[in-house]
């Protein structure tokens, strides 16, 4: 293959690596409750 190829397939497969790590980054459990966590404290305060 020519440059311009390898270059085409390396870059196509970084971007690929890139989505596939946001998408288990922002899909993770351990992420979503540490978000989470700020809504639920304002609510029990509300409670008081």
């Amino acid at each position: 293959m020519e440059l311009k190829a390898w270059l085409y397939f390396g870059f196509t497969t970084l971007l690929t690596a890139v989505l596939a790590y946001i998408i288990v980054y922002y899909f993770r459990g351990k992420r979503k409750d540490r978000v989470e966590q700020p809504k639920y404290r304002m609510l029990e305060e509300d409670g008081e």
